[in-house]
């Protein structure tokens, strides 16, 4: 189970960040290091040359709605890029397109969270609130995101934040991130 889940956030992971980052070249295997699992979460780092790039992720414990028989899977994301090019940034993936122009809300606790979407993607409106959404992450218990995807009915996904704390210190110490 663990195995498919490294899996699926490296897959996760580098799909989030190959949008952002044209100029890459398609990662290596052996690019990818897995900077461990701590609790449900897995902390990961990919470099490229000098340049690092690290992320935790985990996927949805439970995923309701959706299109009948479609695949649902969806993982939330913190990445950090070296250099101090950007930390926190936080992303939803989703194996389903999010209605075009639509919000996401993530909810830690009683606090909302508002994200913008493209695709099958939604990310924090700007580093302010990824800043927020990762302060809540950090004391919560879960996450649970409520999303209008492109097709079907709407979607709700749950993510433990167990181990949240763990990974996030794992990750800062690989790209070097001062808190």
């Amino acid at each position: 189970m663990k195995q498919a889940l490294f899996a699926a956030a490296v897959a996760a992971v580098v799909s989030i960040c190959a949008p952002s980052a044209s100029a890459w070249a398609a990662p290596a295997a052996d690019a990818t290091k897995r900077l461990g699992t701590f609790g449900d979460w897995d902390a990961l780092m990919f470099t490229d040359g000098s340049a690092k790039t690290c992320y935790l992720a985990v996927a949805a414990g439970k995923v309701q709605g959706g299109e009948k028989g479609a695949k649902t899977t969806t993982h939330l994301t913190v990445t950090h890029r070296s250099g101090g090019k950007s930390m926190d940034e936080v992303s939803i993936s989703g194996a389903y397109g999010f209605k075009k122009d639509s919000k996401v809300e993530l909810r830690v606790g009683t606090k909302p969270h508002a994200m913008f979407t493209k695709g099958d993607r939604a990310w924090a409106e700007d580093a302010k609130a990824d800043k927020s959404i990762v302060d809540s992450l950090r004391k919560g218990k879960d996450a649970i995101m409520h999303a209008t995807p492109a097709k079907g009915s709407d979607i709700t996904a749950t993510f433990s934040l167990a181990g949240f704390s763990d990974a996030l210190a794992a990750a800062d110490k690989a790209c070097g991130v001062k808190r």
